[in-house]
């Protein structure tokens, strides 16, 4: 046997080296805990809801790259993932409800430092979770040749999206899974770790789906296939990483799988929760939908101008969306540790950040927002009504962040219901209509749009700060 020399002793070395320091950086990273409990609360929230902006980023990276290079393969692609994505955002939509719910429980239990509890909570629910993963991805296999029909897709689109599909729901239990794992994480106070995960999902996707499409070597082309495939083994990956760090008990909680028995109870406590949070979201998207419905008869530029505008608000949104799952861990935890003047201060600090942050960005898209649409398209008039519609739209920034973090502190505290009933009520019971009252009984035509959804965020904020301020939600048990 050949004796190792100088050289590969050195070699051997640095390789045990490399290795101890990314152990040691994964371990960091599991315990990056921000103590909502007891540290600063301005710089508590922002250390917090950071990496959960930058998470939020990262799926959207996540989307573009399916799309670009997807998008190689011609306009019929396209429009097979677009497709592909109504159906996507239905499941997921339910399994991020559900996984708001388990987070709203878990951090109630970590507050009032019962970890026992907030390890069986995540127990049951992660085994719920991958029940239910599994039941929706074999309804969805047993509904994929009806799926083309329902959906409306052209002849061309509908095979490309069959195959896409087909390949994408291998990983749909994964994914659910990922929802679940990350939202208890996030209920411990750590959102660095989920966001290190979505990142390493997103570069094993973008390494692996230009292979998978396109081919290389002895990997044969799979278009589309490939690109469900690429996507799903991605997802894949991240729950195999989440589900280490649960096992070595890295995640805070000791979860144990090898003595389970279903609890029931427990489960529809999570169901309570997370339902009515799942319609919350679905009635933000059904807005939306309606919106465009609504826009669609006053012209393709309108409705191009549309799109290009929401897409720089959910850009804009990102901060908000971060900053309002932190008040809400934050509430849970505190109200568990009975520290209800915490839960105020938290809503003050989160209120008085989404105002400056907002104003600013505010001003940016106002002044900004025209050379960000005319990186996409050139057209006079689309150009004109987009920049219409920010010149209107941006006066709803500061009233759609504060409503949004104060409706987060109810929902945080487990008045689901009531959460989603202020969300649900102002959006699709006042906002639309106005949209619709504005733009077909008065002169402003898609103008009256553009008017009502910044008065329907204005009437959010002012509903869901009155609903705070009668403290009934304080009356809720989690």
């Amino acid at each position: 046997m050949k004796p190792c020399s100088y050289r590969d002793k050195v070699v051997h070395n640095d390789i045990l080296r490399a290795t101890k320091s990314v152990v040691v950086r994964y371990r960091r990273v599991m315990r990056a805990r921000v103590d909502l409990l007891n540290d600063p609360i301005d710089s508590s929230l922002r250390l917090f809801a950071v990496p959960m902006a930058f998470s939020f980023l990262v799926n959207m990276i996540y989307s573009l790259i399916d799309r670009y290079y997807v998008s190689r393969l011609g306009d019929a692609a396209i429009a097979a993932i677009g497709s592909s994505d109504t159906v996507a955002f239905v499941v997921f939509t339910l399994a991020s409800g559900f996984g708001v719910g388990t987070g709203i429980i878990v951090s109630r239990r970590f507050g009032e430092g019962n970890l026992a509890e907030a390890s069986r909570t995540a127990t049951q629910a992660m085994v719920g979770m991958a029940f239910l993963g599994g039941i929706i991805t074999t309804a969805l296999y047993l509904a994929l040749p009806l799926l083309p029909s329902i959906l409306r897709m052209q002849p061309d689109v509908a095979p490309l999206a069959m195959d896409y599909m087909g390949a994408l729901f291998i990983g749909f239990a994964a994914n659910v899974m990922n929802f679940q794992m990350f939202a208890i994480i996030r209920s411990m106070g750590n959102a660095v770790f989920p966001m290190v995960v979505l990142l390493s999902t997103t570069v094993v996707n973008a390494a692996i789906a230009p292979l998978l499409i396109f081919g290389f070597g002895p990997i044969p082309a799979l278009g589309m296939t490939g690109a469900g495939l690429a996507t799903a083994s991605a997802q894949i990956f991240g729950t195999i990483i989440a589900l280490t760090a649960f096992a070595q008990g890295k995640a805070g909680l000791s979860v144990d799988f090898s003595n389970f028995r279903l609890d029931l109870d427990l489960l529809l406590k999570v169901a309570r929760q997370g339902f009515p949070a799942s319609l919350q979201m679905l009635s933000v998207a059904l807005n939306r939908i309606f919106i465009f419905s609504i826009v669609g008869g006053f012209g393709t530029s309108v409705v191009a101008a549309y799109t290009l505008g929401l897409n720089v608000d959910m850009l804009v949104f990102m901060c908000v969306f971060a900053m309002g799952m932190a008040v809400e861990v934050a509430t849970g935890q505190n109200l568990g540790a009975g520290k209800e003047h915490r839960v105020w201060g938290f809503h003050r600090s989160a209120a008085k950040q989404m105002i400056v942050l907002m104003s600013t960005l505010a001003i940016v898209v106002w002044i900004a927002g025209t050379w960000f649409i005319e990186l996409y398209t050139t057209t006079p008039q689309t150009v004109s009504e987009a920049t219409t519609y920010f010149h209107t739209s941006v006066f709803g920034y500061v009233f759609f962040a504060v409503g949004l973090v104060t409706v987060r502190v109810i929902s945080g505290a487990g008045a689901a219901v009531l959460s989603m009933t202020i969300t649900a009520g102002t959006l699709l019971g006042l906002q639309l209509p106005l949209a619709w009252i504005l733009s077909h009984l008065t002169p402003l035509k898609q103008h009256g749009v553009w008017i009502a959804l910044a008065a329907g965020y204005l009437i959010f904020c002012v509903v869901a700060i009155l609903v705070l301020r009668s403290k009934i939600w304080l009356r809720t048990r989690v």
